[in-house]
């Protein structure tokens, strides 16, 4: 332990003297700068609808979901008392919209939906049959399906509110962690072993009572410190200490993967500039789940191999709780067995390497 310490304590004070350290510290402390004063909060134009509700049936529907009159008014919906205050407010507001509920002399549902000149025909038409068919099943008769299909469907609200309310600088917390403290040791640990590789230092540390795997132990340490550090001055800023131990055990997991691949890449070339490709493809890879976490309808199952969708989705859960607690323990679980393999691999791979250059 005391030479994984004299190690560590040396790294630490090259990483000063060549101010990575210093470097990392203070790009943290300006992106969450930039997140609590910049980046704005809400970067989409709410859209205004006036909505004539003759049956109240979806003005009910929506009051039972625990949305008050206020709150609608706040997300842009209107009611109004008829056809024409309807038509004077998307005549007021180019981007506002209308619809007009009537119920048929047979029981059914009738929608008008109400646009601007340039929304195409084929959309408004979708839309109202939608709606009635919607509507039907609120409360049948109605519709396209048979009674008993209507009788069997049940509509219920799972949650309130949409993910879409939360604030955009929190929303971009998850992927900015993963990629400037989660993967950054891949890069990192490539350049800290290429460094000390082209000092000869690993040629010296074949002699002296300190053995690879204790070299190796401190670089880890090294960018664990460092991750910790930019860690926690990019997420308490932000929220608190709500969900810090669980999104820091995340963080030190991907840390540790990054780090191990990069001691891997480090043993197979001679310097960072030889590995620049590879450490540039594996951090694309590793970053395409992030399309998923800001576009659901893209999760095809190949995703969940790369260990960073674990990550993702697991800040995810951890900084916007919905009842999706175990997205976190699997991300955890399934991130420590990677990192178990990841470290033994790459201890034993770089201790061949770095011998057969003896």
């Amino acid at each position: 332990m005391k030479r994984i310490s004299n190690l560590f304590k040396k790294d630490i004070i090259l990483g000063i003297k060549d101010v990575f350290i210093l470097l990392e510290l203070g790009f943290a402390v300006f992106i969450v700068l930039l997140l609590l004063f910049v980046i704005p909060e809400n970067i989409e134009k709410d859209k205004t609808v006036y909505i004539y509700d003759a049956t109240t049936l979806v003005k009910n529907f929506v009051h039972s979901t625990a949305e008050s009159a206020e709150a609608q008014r706040r997300k842009g919906s209107h009611y109004v008392d008829n056809r024409e205050e309807v038509i004077k407010g998307i005549e007021e507001d180019e981007l506002a919209v209308g619809l007009i509920i009537t119920e048929k002399k047979n029981g059914t549902y009738r929608v008008e939906f109400l646009t601007q000149p340039y929304t195409k025909n084929s959309i408004v038409q979708y839309v109202e049959v939608e709606m009635e068919d919607l509507m039907s099943i609120l409360k049948p008769p109605g519709g396209i399906y048979p009674p008993d299909v209507y009788k069997s469907v049940k509509v219920s609200s799972l949650q309130q509110g949409l993910r879409d309310e939360l604030p955009f600088n929190l929303r971009l917390l998850p992927t900015i962690l993963m990629y400037m403290v989660g993967i950054v040791g891949l890069f990192a640990m490539v350049s800290l072993i290429g460094q000390e590789r082209s000092d000869a230092t690993i040629r010296a540390l074949r002699v002296s009572p300190a053995s690879m795997w204790e070299f190796l132990i401190s670089k880890h340490l090294l960018l664990l410190a460092i991750g910790f550090a930019t860690f926690s001055i990019l997420y308490l800023p932000m929220m608190g200490f709500g969900g810090y131990p669980e999104a820091l055990l995340l963080i030190i997991l991907t840390i540790l993967m990054g780090s191990s691949i990069g001691v891997i890449l480090g043993g197979l070339f001679d310097n960072p500039m030889g590995a620049i490709l590879w450490v540039l493809l594996l951090m694309m890879v590793l970053s395409l789940p992030a399309i998923s976490l800001f576009s659901p309808s893209f999760s095809p199952q190949w995703l969940k191999l790369i260990p960073s969708y674990h990550t993702l989705f697991g800040l995810d859960a951890i900084m916007f709780p919905d009842n999706n607690r175990h997205i976190i323990w699997q991300g955890v679980s399934i991130l420590a067995m990677i990192d178990v393999v990841l470290f033994a691999l790459s201890g034993l791979i770089f201790n061949k390497l770095i011998l057969k250059e003896a």
